[in-house]
């Protein structure tokens, strides 16, 4: 667990339009009426760092390069790490994490960095969650959701072949890393934040 003692870190990953960030508002709120400690946090944060992130990916902004991203990340993580992260862990509580170093992996591998580079580079200084919860979304069905929510043209992060590329390194991960949990994220939200739950149950009767 990368020196760390106490609370536990459970993190959603999964491609834009996954439905990840709502099924985490929903599960702190069921965890919250249980009686447990949530912190919900983010990345990119919305930190020095988190905000360059932000804005490199806006419709017509110029794209970095993936070494200057990946720097941009790793800072930002950093200092999550340092200011949130670690002390929420350490007073007992229960972390739950909108985007953690998976994505980064997966989205700036996918770009031609090599992904377990990435990763260790991440595991030297963050912890490693208690588990993951991955939404597995086919990405054509990915993208008609995110045309349905908005008007603007898709941003950097939502072209097909690039999602795909994303997609197929997550899929990797799922397979070799025991402590992901798939969620099949194309079926309607009660089904997917029941099966939330459930693995989020099975993560905190492991730690």
């Amino acid at each position: 667990m990368s020196g760390r003692s106490g609370g536990c870190l459970i993190v959603f990953e999964g491609i834009d339009g996954s439905g990840k960030s709502t099924q985490m508002r929903r599960a702190a709120a069921a965890l919250r009426s249980a009686g447990w400690p949530v912190v919900e946090l983010v990345e990119p944060t919305h930190g020095e760092y988190g905000c360059q992130i932000r804005a490199l990916t806006r419709p017509g902004a110029q794209r970095a390069s993936p070494e200057e991203e990946l720097d941009l990340f790793v800072l930002d993580r950093q200092e999550n790490v340092a200011q949130n992260i670690r002390p929420a862990l350490k007073r007992g509580d229960v972390v739950l994490l909108d985007r953690y170093y998976f994505s980064t992996m997966a989205y700036q591998g996918a770009r031609g960095l090599d992904p377990e580079a990435i990763r260790a580079r991440n595991e030297a200084f963050a912890p490693r969650p208690d588990g993951v919860l991955y939404f597995d979304l086919p990405v054509e069905v990915a993208l008609e959701r995110i045309e349905r929510r908005r008007l603007a043209p898709a941003d950097l992060f939502e072209r097909r072949d690039y999602l795909e590329r994303v997609k197929a390194i997550y899929d990797d991960l799922a397979q070799r890393l025991d402590y992901f949990f798939t969620i099949d994220a194309a079926r309607d939200e009660e089904s997917v934040a029941h099966d939330v739950m459930a693995a989020i149950g099975q993560i905190l009767r492991r730690i």
